[in-house]
């Protein structure tokens, strides 16, 4: 059985920009491992509830997402990857994550998304699975798709029809009722999915029985590496 890993900055993030294909990819037989790095804590919300008790919140929503999506759960609950501390040990649990579940093929956040903590944890990222690689050699590079974030920040050189698995998208979205219940995520990862079944480049002719779709940009295993020092997390 085939293992994708996807890496999440923070608890609602796999199922708003990748949870279509996650979803789709589960019911072809992968097996997958969703992990998110953030706790949450610093998240706009509409509750009366302090920094501990959101954190905790989210760790509940993130474990009825994953169950959703039919993935395995593994969050890190870091506060952030503001810090050398925090990015080192970002770096030293997903590179055991990494050689404990060996994926084929991993999702992370776009090198160009316009969230600052999306990039340092899609850098995070590429770094850890070139170092599992040097770790243990037996440990082939996977290829890497780059998800679309909340806007279209390159071209896509991949889209996934999400259509029949809409019904399982939405509702592991709906499951983060902290973030959802005053901020439209609903509404914007429905329309992304619309959006970019219809577009992915200027004039493109596009397959009408494609209702919904997920965008994303491959990184080549054989360019993994050059790619990682391209995108120094430290620099």
């Amino acid at each position: 059985m085939s293992t994708l890993l996807t890496i999440a900055a923070h608890p609602d993030d796999a199922s708003l920009f990748w949870g279509g294909t996650l979803a789709r990819l589960v019911d072809e037989g992968w097996q997958a491992v969703s992990v998110t790095v953030d706790d949450g804590r610093g998240a706009p919300h509409s509750f009366e509830m302090d920094a501990d008790t959101l954190a905790d919140t989210r760790h509940r929503e993130l474990a009825w997402e994953s169950q959703r999506l039919g993935a395995t759960m593994a969050h890190l609950q870091l506060q952030g990857v503001k810090t050398t501390e925090s990015r080192d040990r970002c770096h030293a649990e997903l590179v055991r994550l990494i050689l404990e579940h060996r994926p084929e093929r991993v999702i992370i956040h776009n090198l160009n998304d316009s969230h600052a903590t999306h990039v340092m944890v899609a850098k995070l990222s590429l770094r850890a699975l070139v170092a599992a690689h040097v770790a243990d050699a037996g440990y082939a590079l996977p290829e890497v798709w780059q998800a679309d974030g909340w806007e279209p920040v390159h071209y896509p050189d991949l889209r996934i029809d999400v259509t029949r698995y809409m019904n399982i998208k939405m509702p592991a979205v709906a499951m983060h009722g902290s973030q959802v219940f005053d901020t439209p995520y609903l509404m914007g990862a429905w329309g992304l999915a619309l959006y970019r079944a219809g577009f992915a480049a200027s004039h493109e002719v596009t397959d009408p029985g494609v209702l919904f779709a997920e965008a994303f940009r491959r990184i080549a295993p054989e360019n993994l590496a050059a790619v990682s020092a391209d995108n120094d997390p430290e620099a």
